[in-house]
């Protein structure tokens, strides 16, 4: 039996979430509440498959399927999914919620999103998805781990990345995302990012935010909110903060010295770093990664700066000369 064939308990009401995986925590989060489970059945449907350690969009026909008798649909907007044709498959008088895809990298402003580069593989993911363009460019450069690491340790983001601009552009991605919906995770992010951990990875918001969203929806459904939630399910994979990001935003939940899980692993910042460089030199030596597709696109390129002064740095006549110096 497929996802769209699952069975709605007689007498309840039917609601299908049409998500990346945050569907998954937001299905725990929305049965988690007595009163929901005594009027709605959820069923959760991913937008996403994946074959042989690779992720795609999935097929639209389960949730074509689940649709014909469903009364509440939460859905992500996914480009690739005709949305009004299936909307329509809806029975008479059935609401639709439309979610934004919460993420963002207001923690992180040197990774690059786009381009994966999946150092240290474990399972279908890896410990470290991204690469950082600023760590990259320094191994490229100084052809010495020591040196990479008490270079990229010493450095000041707020000095080369428009870190201002990074969190100006993840505040209006959310606010634009979520417009003409219920939700205002914009205000929420802006409000209580600095004394609060409000994501583990770009695309992994932290428990905070799933309430957020929970409540959210209780709210549009007349249902009482939940007050807290004691497992995060995103929490075993994370990423560490610059410290010059900690101080840039004076944030209070973390420091240097905080301890964060990678899935099996378990790191400070500086261990973190240490794990990136062998891991980065163990794939590509002192080469630079291959990236398929350009980061510095558009009016916004808050990395300009970064780029300017690694190049200037690379071609210092020593090194540690430029932007360290």
């Amino acid at each position: 039996m497929g996802n769209g064939d699952i069975m709605t308990a007689p007498g309840k009401k039917k609601i299908v979430l049409s998500q990346t995986c945050q569907g998954l925590v937001l299905e725990r989060l929305l049965m988690a509440s007595k009163e929901l489970q005594e009027h709605f059945s959820c069923t959760f449907i991913p937008n996403y498959e994946t074959l042989d350690g690779k992720t795609s969009v999935a097929s639209s026909d389960d949730l074509a399927t689940a649709l014909g008798d469903c009364d509440i649909l939460i859905y992500h907007d996914v480009s690739s999914y005709d949305f009004p044709s299936l909307i329509r498959k809806m029975p008479p008088g059935a609401q639709t919620i439309k979610i934004p895809y919460i993420t963002s990298n207001i923690y992180w402003p040197t990774l690059d999103f786009k381009n994966p580069c999946w150092l240290s593989p474990h399972g279908s993911t890896a410990h470290i998805p991204w690469p950082c363009v600023a760590l990259n460019e320094l191994i490229v450069a100084e052809r010495d781990k020591k040196r990479v690491i008490d270079a990229y340790l010493a450095l000041d983001l707020a000095q080369v990345v428009s870190l201002d601009a990074v969190r100006e552009n993840q505040i209006g991605y959310l606010r634009a995302a979520e417009k003409d919906s219920i939700f205002h995770l914009a205000d929420y992010v802006e409000q209580n990012f600095i004394e609060r951990q409000l994501f583990h990875l770009i695309n992994h918001p932290a428990m905070p935010v799933f309430l957020e969203v929970a409540n959210t929806i209780f709210q549009f459904l007349g249902i009482r909110r939940l007050q807290k939630y004691a497992y995060d399910p995103f929490h075993n994979h994370q990423i560490p903060l610059h410290p010059s990001i900690i101080r840039h935003y004076n944030i209070t939940w973390c420091d240097e010295t905080t301890k964060f899980t990678i899935l099996d692993k378990s790191m400070c910042f500086e261990e973190y770093v240490n794990f990136y460089v062998d891991s980065y030199i163990e794939k590509y030596q002192y080469t630079m990664f291959p990236v398929p597709q350009k980061p510095f696109r558009g009016k916004f390129t808050p990395w300009r700066k970064l780029k300017d002064a690694l190049a200037g740095r690379m071609k210092s006549p020593r090194a540690g000369a430029g932007l360290f110096s």
